[in-house]
């Protein structure tokens, strides 16, 4: 139960992992981009990688 009411398929198109403790993860929402930052760990456990469908859950008050 999430009470995110923004809630999209996306693909994962690439992981950016600078190194710190967070990677930038490039979703693909059916044509339109969407930067995603989560950490590292995340990414290990969820087995986060290229071509993965995910959904992304997004709070109104993140967008920029």
């Amino acid at each position: 139960h999430s009470t995110i009411v923004n809630i999209l398929p996306a693909t994962v198109t690439e992981i950016r992992d600078d190194g710190g403790a967070h990677a930038d993860v490039l979703l693909d929402l059916n044509g339109q981009p969407l930067l995603a930052r989560i950490t590292r760990r995340s990414v290990r456990a969820l087995g986060v990688a290229p071509g993965l469908a995910v959904f992304a859950q997004v709070k109104s008050v993140a967008v920029r």
